[in-house]
């Protein structure tokens, strides 16, 4: 889709600023975009294909994580709180992230890792973000019984448990979604990626991505309708529940529109969640690493198989069943989780050397 160039340029200053909300600095912005000219080869459909880099986010191992964690660690600083407390898997990318950004700021993190999925492997306790968590200081809590993934009960204890000590903990939810101000950071992102597209006289038919607790792609969808984008997000799931996540995404989407003071909308039918594989949280089946491996040795990109893996798999499957219309210009979201694949480093398959013979010199 090319676009005219006079894009209100005023509504995307105020969207990229958000100035009435304190933001600590946490992220680099923007960050780029490129083209996966080999990677849409290879997948076909006739796709005008690029990437947005949000893996370079900035603090250790990059991710979305950070652009929401701006917003809600200021409100736990102007209101006085000493301890940032969350939850998520043993290789979480959002605790892992809450932990670069307590060392950042200076201050205390306490990480509840709740049984929601089985280990990856050998080095799942290990390696990956959970070792990123401990290097950076934060104090590893973890409750092993085995739970939905929206059940943080363990996380709710943990504050509890924390008040009694006499801290003054801020909760944040897992993924920093289900907050007040939990949209609010992929508001900025889509102002960033309408303007960046406007730098080239175009505008995105598709932006693509894996969605978990929500907030990035109500984010988006909140972003693209206050300024009248009619850029269609479509969220590869992380697990095999969909209609929890769209019902949650409709909420904050609309929540946060709210929360900017603008009259527009998103409809439940605006919302897309798309099954991208096994659907297990935390599992990813043989055609999802085989997607991982086609991404890197095309791109030289890596995706984990928790969440980037899903959506490289999703935009493949998408692809492949026509989904896009030919020559369809669309924004592959990557969003971290390359700390993720150490956890998982053994359902790769074996690493092979191959040996130089050895030359007879006469």
């Amino acid at each position: 889709m090319v676009i005219d160039m006079k894009i209100d340029k005023e509504s995307i200053k105020q969207l990229r600023e958000l100035s009435q909300w304190p933001r600590a600095e946490l992220a680099q912005l923007p960050t780029p975009m490129h083209r996966l000219t080999n990677f849409a080869s290879q997948i076909g459909g006739d796709l005008d294909l690029w990437v947005k880099r949000d893996d370079l986010t900035g603090l250790a191992g990059g991710g979305n994580k950070t652009r929401k964690l701006e917003f809600l660690i200021s409100d736990a600083i102007d209101k006085k709180h000493d301890v940032l407390v969350t939850v998520g898997a043993i290789q979480s990318n959002h605790t892992r992230q809450t932990a670069a950004a307590a060392a950042k700021l200076g201050m205390k993190c306490a990480l509840m890792h709740a049984g929601w999925t089985e280990d990856g492997g050998p080095f799942y306790r290990e390696a990956g973000n959970i070792l990123y968590s401990n290097l950076m200081g934060a104090d590893l809590y973890e409750n092993t019984t085995k739970r939905p993934i929206e059940d943080e009960t363990p996380l709710n204890e943990m504050v509890d448990y924390l008040t009694a000590e006499g801290h003054k903990p801020y909760l944040i939810p897992g993924g920093a979604s289900d907050h007040p101000l939990g949209g609010l950071g992929y508001v900025i992102c889509a102002a960033e990626i309408v303007e960046q597209a406007a730098l080239e006289g175009k505008q995105y038919d598709y932006v693509v991505h894996c969605t978990g607790s929500g907030s990035t792609q109500a984010g988006l969808l909140a972003g693209f309708a206050a300024l009248n984008v009619k850029t269609k997000v479509v969220g590869i799931p992380d697990d095999d529940e969909t209609q929890i996540k769209k019902e949650r995404v409709h909420r904050i989407a609309n929540d946060t529109l709210t929360l900017l003071g603008k009259d527009a909308q998103v409809l439940l039918d605006d919302v897309e969640i798309l099954v991208g594989d096994s659907g297990v949280y935390g599992v990813s089946d043989k055609d999802t690493f085989d997607a991982i491996k086609l991404f890197a040795k095309s791109e030289g990109l890596i995706a984990d198989p928790v969440y980037e893996g899903k959506a490289v798999r999703g935009l493949m499957n998408l692809a492949k069943n026509g989904y896009f219309e030919k020559g369809s210009k669309v924004l592959l979201m990557h969003l971290g989780g390359e700390p993720a694949t150490h956890g998982y480093a053994n359902q790769y398959g074996a690493i092979h050397f191959k040996s130089v013979p050895e030359l007879e010199i006469t």
